[in-house]
């Protein structure tokens, strides 16, 4: 139930006032008699409708200011047919009449007071009709103000134009860069800020059926000046006043083109300066070894000792320029790495022949067989392993190395898991994860070399995981698990 407002309240009341007031001076002066005769046709006919008012005027949503004015306007019609009905009864009608004066002045005053109501609630409802749309209008107004604000506050260049291709509405980003007034870029083509080379299938205002389609192009604008802004567009159809138009969004693409041939250029360099080291240093470590290794047969017990620790850093040099070519092309983007089957027993025991021809100092074994399936990876498994175990060689503290490799099927045949375990001197537990470069993601990390950063970066790439265990007694175990290919 509405709850009327104290004007309202106020207003009813009053209304209500003036049909009782009219009711009591008809009994005064009649007695009360003959209810149903033309003499109380308008007395209580007029307090009927007002008593209507004053239900209505409490039920309505008038405002308490505008409510007042439904009595006062039936007060003003009454006073003003009253007085009238007064000069009709004293100064007209003969006293012979019989008629009684105070029932002429009376009904009179009905009149107005009926005529003064029905204005008054008429100008009640127009005047509350007249601030509803006021109230409407300002917010309109603010929404519009606001939407102008967003509208120019995009930091890109935004065109709206019609079917015509003529521009009908843009923001002040658009005027600023295009070097516009509003009056002389609303008019123009879209030809004449654009070079007009754009997508084919860029979509045309009024094609309905391609109303949600959004097409991104790049083309240029043209200043007023005639200086030339590489952008990139995105182009929608919208409504706008009403008519199909296209709403273009143009961001300004120079300073990510310079960004892009910079980066090409350092990325140029870097390439170039990655291949001519790694050519040197393998070039020269190649001497150092085949010197060392003529050196065998000169040195007597303790210094081929000290020649072995000479020629196993020596091939780890080198291992570590094959680890950053292969390093340069999964992070660098020098090419981009598919994902193929690649055969897990083909690959791990050629890497293990290779190592134990490098090492022939190390004793690596293989636990079982390594079974007979395709993982998901690519020509640089090798390195994976590669790197595992040149890492549990060359970081163990034994004259004699031991490592042991280990490969199973499981969980249901999906994932192939390969374990290759030293008896070196193992990894802390608080540093298992950091050696891999997992908490930075970069060649800075915590991690003890760019191998191990590699192997964890390519075993990401493949959907696999890596992770270190402790070996029993002593020593460190590598884990990869990697996606077996289902046939």
């Amino acid at each position: 139930m509405r709850i009327s407002s104290p004007g309202r309240f106020v207003g009813a009341a009053a209304v209500c006032s003036l049909g009782l007031a009219l009711i009591a001076v008809w009994y005064l002066e009649t007695g009360g008699r003959s209810w149903w005769s033309p003499v109380a046709a308008g007395p209580i006919g007029l307090a009927v409708l007002l008593l209507v008012a004053a239900g209505w005027l409490l039920l309505s949503d008038l405002d308490g200011r505008i409510a007042l004015r439904v009595p006062l306007a039936t007060a003003v019609g009454m006073l003003v047919f009253g007085s009238f009905g007064v000069f009709v009864a004293f100064d007209l009608l003969p006293t012979a009449t019989g008629r009684r004066s105070t029932l002429v002045v009376l009904h009179f005053t009905s009149v107005g007071g009926a005529v003064g109501v029905l204005v008054g609630l008429f100008a009640a409802r127009q005047a509350t009709t007249i601030r509803a749309l006021r109230v409407r209008e300002t917010a309109l107004r603010r929404s519009r103000d606001e939407y102008q604000d967003l509208f120019d506050g995009i930091g890109d260049t935004v065109l709206v134009h019609d079917t015509q291709g003529r521009i009908i509405a843009a923001n002040q980003t658009a005027l600023d860069r295009l070097g516009y007034d509003a009056e002389r870029l609303v008019g123009l083509r879209l030809d004449d800020v654009e070079d007009g080379r754009r997508d084919e299938d860029e979509p045309e205002a009024g094609d309905e059926a391609a109303a949600d389609d959004r097409l991104v192009y790049e083309t240029v604008h043209t200043t007023a000046d005639g200086r030339t802004i590489p952008v990139e567009v995105s182009a929608t159809l919208v409504r706008y006043g009403g008519d199909p138009s296209v709403l273009s969004v143009a961001r300004d693409v120079e300073r990510r083109r310079a960004s892009e041939r910079e980066l090409a250029r350092t990325r140029d360099q870097l390439r170039a300066l990655n291949r001519v080291l790694r050519h040197d240093i393998r070039n020269d470590m190649q001497i150092v070894l085949g010197l060392g290794r003529l050196l065998d047969e000169h040195v007597d017990d303790e210094g081929r000792e000290y020649l072995r620790t000479i020629l196993d850093t020596g091939e780890h040099v080198v291992e570590l320029t094959k680890s950053s070519r292969d390093l340069a092309r999964t992070v660098a983007g020098e090419a981009v790495l598919s994902l193929e089957p690649v055969s897990l027993s083909e690959t791990l025991s050629s890497e293990i022949d290779r190592r134990r021809a490098t090492f022939d100092h190390a004793t690596i074994t293989v636990e079982g067989d390594i079974p007979d399936v395709n993982v998901r990876a690519n020509d640089l498994l090798s390195s994976v392993f590669r790197n595992l175990l040149n890492n549990a060689v060359q970081h163990s503290d034994r004259a004699e190395p031991t490592v042991e490799i280990t490969a199973d099927i499981t969980r249901g045949d999906h994932t192939a898991v390969v374990r290759v375990a030293d008896e070196g001197p193992g990894i802390a537990a608080d540093r298992q994860e950091s050696v891999f470069g997992k908490g930075e993601k970069g060649i800075d990390s915590e991690g003890t070399g760019l191998g191990l950063y590699l192997v964890q970066s390519l075993v990401d790439h493949y959907g696999g995981d890596v992770w270190i265990e402790d070996n029993e007694p002593r020593g460190t175990v590598v884990v990869v698990e990697l996606p077996v290919v289902e046939e």
